[in-house]
Parts: C-alpha cells; sequence; structure tokens
C-alpha cells in the first residue's frame, strides 16, 4: 500500500505529485441519506465503514474509492459494485487471476439478483452483498512480494460475508425467468404474434415473513407485495391466492385466526397496489405445513409467511 506524502511550501500543505489526490474522502462524512432507499442507506453505512478502515491503515486509494460510493449513495445515485476489472488506484493491482473467474461470476449473480427485486425486497441484505463483493475485489487487487494476494485471510472475509448476505437474499425473491422460455416461442413462416410467456400458466410464488405474533407488514413485506402485484398486473385474467401461516407457539385456535389476519393484510397491500380485490383469495392454515419442521410452542421466523401464489391463465 502507498500512501501519498504531504509538503509544506509557504505555510500551505501540498501534495506530493501523483496521478489522483488521495485521501481526500475520509476528511468529510457523507450527506444526511435517511431521506435515500434503504437500500442507498445501506451502502453509505457499508461502504463508509470500509472508507475509514482502509483510511486507518493508510491505503488512501482503497479509501477513496470507498467513500466516493457512500457519497454518491448518499445522494441518492445508482452505485453499482466493482468487477475483475477494477482499477482502484497506485498500491493495487489488477484483481489476482486466481479470483477473477469467482468475482465475475459473483457479481453476475447479484445483478441478477437486483434484477428480480433484492433492491427493494431485501434491502438491507442487498446492500451488504454489494459492499461485501466490493470488499473482496479491493482485497484481490493487493499483492504481496511475490505476486500473491497479500491478506488471503481479508479477501477470504469479504467473500464469505457476500455468500452470508447473497443467502439472506435468494429465497425472498420471485421466481428466476428462464432464458430459455421466450425461445418456445419463436414465429414460424404465418404463424403470427407469438403467445405472451404469461400465458405458459406456472404460477409464481412469494414469501412474506412476519415478526412474532404479529400480521402488519414489515418493510421488506411490503417490498416483496408490491414486486408480486407488478408481476401480476401484467396480465389482467391473473388470479392470485394468498395463504397465511404461524409457527407453533400459543395455541392453535389462536393461530388460525392469525393466520387469516396474516393473509388479509397481504391481500389488502395488493389492493393497495392496483390488484382487484375479486382476483385475490384468501386462507389461513394456522400453525400447519410448517415451512421448517419444529415441536409445538417454538418460535421460528420461517414459518411466520404468507404465501402469495399468482396464477396467470
Amino acid at each position: 500500500m502507498l500512501k501519498s506524502l504531504p509538503i509544506v511550501l509557504g505555510g500551505l500543505l501540498l501534495l506530493s505529485a501523483c496521478a489522483a489526490p488521495v485521501g481526500f474522502e475520509v476528511r468529510s462524512p457523507p450527506a444526511d441519506s435517511s431521506h435515500q432507499s434503504a437500500f442507498n442507506q445501506g451502502l453509505v453505512a457499508g461502504y463508509w465503514a470500509d472508507t475509514v478502515e482502509t483510511s486507518s491503515i493508510d491505503d488512501n486509494y482503497a479509501s477513496d474509492w470507498f467513500g466516493i460510493k457512500a457519497k454518491n449513495a448518499a445522494k441518492g445515485e445508482e452505485v453499482l459494485p466493482g468487477d475483475a476489472s477494477t482499477d482502484i488506484g497506485s498500491g493495487h493491482k489488477p484483481v489476482h487471476e486466481s479470483q477473477t473467474n469467482d468475482i465475475t461470476d459473483a457479481r453476475a449473480k447479484l445483478m441478477g439478483f437486483f434484477d428480480r427485486g433484492a433492491r427493494d425486497i431485501r434491502p438491507e441484505w442487498a446492500a451488504k452483498a454489494q459492499v461485501a463483493l466490493d470488499c473482496w475485489i479491493e482485497e484481490a487487487t493487493e499483492r504481496d512480494a511475490r505476486g500473491g494476494i497479500l491478506e488471503v485471510a481479508d479477501m477470504n472475509s469479504c467473500k464469505n460475508d457476500f455468500n452470508a448476505a447473497m443467502a439472506k437474499i435468494e429465497p425472498f425473491l420471485p421466481p428466476q425467468q428462464a432464458a430459455e422460455h421466450l425461445k418456445m416461442f419463436e414465429l414460424m413462416p404465418d404463424q403470427g404474434s407469438p403467445p405472451s410467456p404469461a400465458m405458459a400458466g406456472t404460477p409464481d410464488t412469494y414469501l412474506v415473513f412476519f415478526d412474532w405474533n404479529k400480521s402488519n407488514l414489515t418493510p421488506e413485506a411490503l417490498g416483496i407485495i408490491r414486486t408480486a402485484a407488478a408481476n401480476a398486473k401484467k396480465s389482467s385474467g391473473a388470479k392470485i391466492e394468498v395463504t397465511g401461516f404461524t409457527d407453533t407457539s400459543g395455541p392453535t385456535n389462536y393461530n388460525q385466526k392469525l393466520s387469516e389476519r396474516r393473509a388479509a393484510a397481504v391481500k389488502a397491500e395488493l389492493v393497495r397496489q392496483g390488484i382487484s380485490a375479486k382476483n385475490i383469495t384468501t386462507a389461513g392454515k394456522g400453525e400447519t405445513e410448517l415451512l421448517v419442521p419444529t415441536p409445538d410452542g417454538v418460535r421460528e421466523p420461517q414459518n411466520r409467511r404468507a404465501k402469495i401464489v399468482i396464477q396467470i391463465r
């Protein structure tokens, strides 16, 4: 890691000659981001923590790289993760060849999650995944005297953080549209227009999770419902089934009513999002059909849920 050397000339503090000024971003914090999206707020927090950390070890180019990302996110700009070709600056080489393919694949997977709504559905974890990927990239650009990765343990820590965050996102995302799906509808001569892919009849399924003994919708739940509603609106004939569930804590009769309230809360939000109430049916299954099997009396977050199934006719 290289450190820029200050020079005092005529009472003024100057930086020694270099390709670009370094170490500046950490000197002023990002703007207030409380009015930005939850995803951008997460980016600000994560990138700024890395800004401070890398500055503390005099890695000023990395500090500026993270700091600029934090400040742009605080302004509401779209901040994308780096990639295997990222140039961080002096003291950093290109991403080590041992990590190029893994980083390329990881970024492609993350961007795919973003396309499926991860920024809205799981904003906190989506931001953690992006920041961890950039941490992984930054560590993979540092070399030891023999040309290897300088801090393998630190790099693996970032990589593990990325994978852990991705695991927190994937179960909440809508199904991925098969890349080959549209090829089924390639036109033959005089065949007319292709049928809509939505007519394939494969239902879309979404899971909405609840706090213990609650039927109110969390911000994450609202994001999932918005995504479900947007996809349902792509076809005027979409029918939606909403089923509520509980964990095994509490009396069976109470849990049945709670599961019905959860289904009703999801339906009400779908209606607020522009879905006709007549196209939505609801049911409550209480503490049956557990997502995670548990004994009676166990508080299990994964079982406190509602399932949205969108059937396109």
